[in-house]
């Protein structure tokens, strides 16, 4: 526990806040789908992205894709691609950072499994597999702003 504080204690302002957010719309979307499901979501995200304190344009993909992924791995319980792909894209949209959020399904597979992932400059930065070959995406969002 102390090891984490510390860690925590020597991140910048900017990433102590980025993380934080990174935190509350993890538990946010992992309420908010259960409870209301994806297109809800997905509006109260909308607005929340425009009253965030980082909407200020100064984060980049990567330090999203940072925050996104160490806020799932500390929270308690399970995060699954939707929860980060939704809580990175509201991240990304008030850094003002152009992304595409796309949804998939798996089509090799006898079971069904889908998958939702966030591009960035023409590469996957949440939501990466090691075989992308067997998804097809259903739709995506591209998202500028």
């Amino acid at each position: 526990m102390r090891a984490r504080l510390g860690e925590f204690r020597a991140l910048s302002r900017a990433q102590k806040l980025l993380l934080c957010e990174a935190m509350a719309l993890l538990v946010a979307s992992k309420v908010l789908l259960a409870v209301a499901g994806l297109a809800d979501a997905e509006r109260y995200f909308a607005t929340v992205s425009q009253l965030l304190p980082c909407h200020r344009q100064s984060g980049s993909p990567e330090s999203v894709r940072w925050a996104v992924l160490t806020a799932g791995s500390h929270l308690p319980g399970t995060y699954d691609c939707l929860d980060r792909a939704l809580t990175g894209s509201t991240l990304l949209v008030a850094n003002g950072l152009p992304h595409c959020l796309r949804f998939g399904v798996d089509t090799q597979s006898n079971t069904f499994e889908a998958h939702a992932w966030i591009e960035s400059n023409g590469r996957v930065i949440i939501g990466g597999v090691d075989n992308f070959e067997r998804f097809r995406t259903l739709t995506e969002r591209e998202v500028h702003d």
